[in-house]
């Protein structure tokens, strides 16, 4: 799949939601080759000048006109893609062949797991900005639960692509554990 691509230190995995600014002219043709082809386009990390191997295709669910004149578009991930090539076209912005990789499959909660869920949980109840993105948030998949951890822990970029090349949830849901649990401990 040829997707549009929008490096940013965003890490959006399939379901996240989060918002954008779009004001560079590169961007907002990024934005009508989206509406136009409804295949969205890619959020991308990148290290120095290098992009990431690894990113997430996003759809626009909604925009509106900023107070001060940009473009605000509302985001979902749908999936996942690796980057097979990429280029730059002249207006500076980068274009790539992707492959999609396979999204992780919801899993029911175990018992075990229940602290993960409800610790993401008090989480939006602390920022209902952020919970407001979610108006049917999922805490008995344990494969979206694992996934907005990652999104919002301070992790490297090296980390964050490293989960994202996963073929399931388990590698996140031991390292969560190991993080949380050790918090909840103190």
């Amino acid at each position: 799949m040829q997707l549009p691509l929008f490096p940013l230190k965003l890490y959006l995995l399939p379901g996240g939601i989060s918002t954008l600014r779009i004001f560079e002219p590169r961007y907002v043709r990024l934005v009508k080759m989206a509406m136009a082809s409804n295949e969205g386009f890619g959020l991308c990390m990148q290290t120095d000048d290098n992009l990431c191997h690894f990113g997430s295709r996003v759809v626009i669910t909604d925009f509106d006109q900023m107070p001060d004149g940009f473009l605000g578009i509302t985001v979902r991930a749908i999936d996942k893609f690796v980057i097979n090539q990429h280029w730059t076209e002249d207006d500076g912005l980068i274009m790539a062949t992707t492959s999609i990789i396979p999204n992780w499959t919801p899993t029911e909660i175990k018992y075990i797991d229940r602290d993960l869920s409800s610790g993401l949980q008090m989480l939006f109840e602390e920022y209902p900005e952020h919970a407001a993105h979610y108006p049917q948030p999922d805490f008995e998949d344990m494969a979206w639960v694992c996934q907005r951890w990652l999104e919002i822990l301070p992790l490297g970029t090296e980390q964050k692509q490293w989960f994202m090349s996963r073929s399931d949830h388990k590698a996140a849901l031991s390292f969560l554990h190991s993080v949380i649990d050790e918090e909840l401990k103190k």
